[in-house]
């Protein structure tokens, strides 16, 4: 029977006791070396969130300064005269690029809370390694309270970029309804009425009358043929002067002379003689043509 010697005995047991302390050494070397590829990871996802962040927050700010500019603009528009109003076009315009670069925040606003819930996700990771290291574990608590923080940042951010796509909608239609209003009012502007007709037609409309002359036994001579101080628009072909800009007459052989107080000095046709003429009436300044009177009476002759 052999026998082991005291100092051979010692020996195997100081290196049993060596291989297990290297091996604890080396589990929580490599616990160590795993929280920290974490805590790692986190600190890059926490970067690049706070760089998301600062573009929502930026993307906020704006969007409130120009919807308070494009609200100022519509009230501007609405309180303007009407020779010096713009075309709702423009805001419209703006209204709908805004409204073209909200919908793509959206994917920002997406990847930023993929970007969060990547966090959360380390976090818990963190949470169920262990360690020995106070120091880590300060910072563990500490993100997660940054963690909580870019949290509720980021709703309310997402929050408030739906109350600005509600508000720009809102904008919208006002600005739609502003636009309908203006088309309106630039109708009713640009109306303008014509009649042709012969004298005894114009007269039993009761849209011209004689006036003036010099009163004879029997007659009064030299009476003028002028307007009706009231003027009934259902007697009249309605027209809009910016796209009528000739007015056609039934007989371009014949003769007509203008009734009312425009001028031919603003129109082209191919005979004249005062206020008569012959052929087509090609107005030529609008503007000029229909400034006395929106009501033209031709009397033919």
């Amino acid at each position: 029977m052999s026998m082991t010697s005291p100092t051979s005995a010692g020996r195997a047991v100081a290196l049993a006791l060596l291989a297990s302390l290297a091996a604890c050494k080396g589990k929580e070397a490599a616990r160590a070396d795993s929280l920290h590829t974490v805590l790692t990871d986190q600190q890059k996802l926490s970067n690049q969130l706070n760089s998301q962040k600062d573009s929502l927050t930026r993307i906020v700010v704006d969007a409130d300064a120009f919807l308070g500019q494009m609200d100022s603009a519509i009230k501007t528009v609405k309180g303007m005269p009407r020779d010096k109003r713009r075309g709702s076009d423009p805001l419209a315009d703006q209204l709908q690029a805004r409204k073209d670069m909200m919908d793509r925040v959206n994917a920002l606003v997406a990847r930023t809370k993929q970007t969060a819930a990547q966090l959360v996700e380390l976090q818990k990771k963190q949470a169920q390694a262990e360690s020995s290291n106070g120091e880590l574990r300060a910072k563990n608590a500490e993100m997660l309270a940054k963690m909580d923080e870019d949290a509720q940042l980021v709703a309310d951010l997402g929050a408030t970029i739906e109350r600005q796509r509600q508000e720009i909608a809102t904008l919208a239609a006002r600005i739609d309804s502003l636009g309908l209003a203006m088309k309106n009012v630039e109708a009713r502007h640009y109306k303008a009425y014509y009649v042709i007709g012969t004298e005894k037609e114009l007269m039993d409309k009761g849209l011209v009358v004689k006036e003036g002359g010099t009163r004879l036994i029997f007659v009064r001579a030299g009476r003028t043929l002028v307007p009706s101080r009231v003027l009934n628009p259902t007697e009249f072909t309605s027209i809009d002067q910016r796209e009528n800009k000739v007015i056609p007459v039934p007989d371009p052989s014949r003769r007509y002379r203008i009734v009312s107080r425009q001028s031919l000095d603003d129109a082209d046709v191919s005979w004249r003689d005062a206020t008569s003429f012959k052929g087509n009436l090609k107005i030529t300044k609008p503007d000029e043509f229909w400034a006395p009177s929106r009501f033209l009476i031709l009397v033919k002759l």
